[in-house]
């Protein structure tokens, strides 16, 4: 069965595209944003995912890329 076109752009990325221009569809106000908070390194990590960790968070979360809803997936980058 084939797709039922593009998938849309997250507001954030058209946000940062600028000019909407006429005819286009608004921005989606309800769109799901992930909860804000501190970003622990967790204690379990070997050493070198920590330093992995502690190398790559602080700028990830900096661009808001790294958010609560990430965590898993980047400890497991890590510790890979």
């Amino acid at each position: 069965m084939a797709t039922r076109g593009r998938k849309p752009k997250p507001t954030a990325l058209k946000l940062l595209e600028g000019d909407r221009g006429k005819g286009r569809r608004p921005l989606n106000k309800n769109e799901p944003i992930p909860p804000e908070g501190a970003i622990k390194c967790p204690s379990w990590l070997l050493p070198e995912a920590k330093k992995e960790w502690k190398r790559l968070a602080p700028a990830l979360e900096a661009m808001r890329v790294l958010t609560v809803a990430d965590l898993k997936a980047f400890e497991g980058y890590c510790q890979a």
